[in-house]
């Protein structure tokens, strides 16, 4: 997702008549990390009031609406949601996953795991060009926001079928205990 929206948004703005690139920079980070930034400071109710399952699918929900505008607007305003909804997918899902994968690995691999996430995550990053570059190349940038809707959509159908998290674990995992109060040497 990230992809199509940070390298094919300023090829798609030019397309709609957009030069600027100031305006391109607000279209691409101020927009998205904004939203993002929203999703955060509300992120404890949110997960409170909807749960995780809930909140994975509105994160792919979202991401997938965008890629659908972002293949078919065909005026700059419309475009504008774009990085907003990326945003919203993007600040649900980066605490959410960590939560989740912090939750599921037993305490002495919860480092490794959360490492492996990010790695994932930045993988994901780095190869989505590789992958959507030439696409986009050979056919056009809606091609390619389409083809990665189609991805994030199966996404989300797969997200429906999963159960939601046993809310529970935080009151069933042991206490962990704080590394300041453990005498040296023990």
């Amino acid at each position: 997702m990230t992809c199509i929206n940070a390298l094919s948004l300023p090829r798609r703005l030019d397309e709609l008549g957009i030069h600027d690139t100031f305006v391109v920079a607000l279209y691409g980070t101020v927009l998205t990390s904004g939203a993002a930034s929203l999703v955060g400071l509300t992120y404890a109710k949110l997960t409170a009031h909807l749960g995780y399952a809930a909140l994975r699918r509105i994160a792919a929900g979202a991401w997938t609406a965008a890629l659908l505008v972002f293949a078919v607007a065909g005026h700059w305003a419309v475009l504008l949601t774009v990085p907003v909804l990326t945003g919203i997918g993007s600040g649900i899902t980066m605490p959410t996953l960590t939560v989740l994968v912090d939750r599921a690995a037993p305490a002495e691999q919860r480092g490794t795991a959360t490492s492996l996430q990010a790695t994932a995550l930045f993988g994901g990053q780095f190869a989505s060009p590789l992958l959507f570059g030439p696409l986009i190349d050979s056919t056009s940038i809606a091609t390619g926001a389409l083809v990665a809707a189609t991805g994030t959509a199966g996404i989300l159908a797969a997200l429906f079928r999963l159960r939601e998290p046993d809310q529970s674990a935080d009151i069933a995992e042991p206490e962990r205990e704080d590394p300041r109060r453990t005498p040296v040497g023990e």
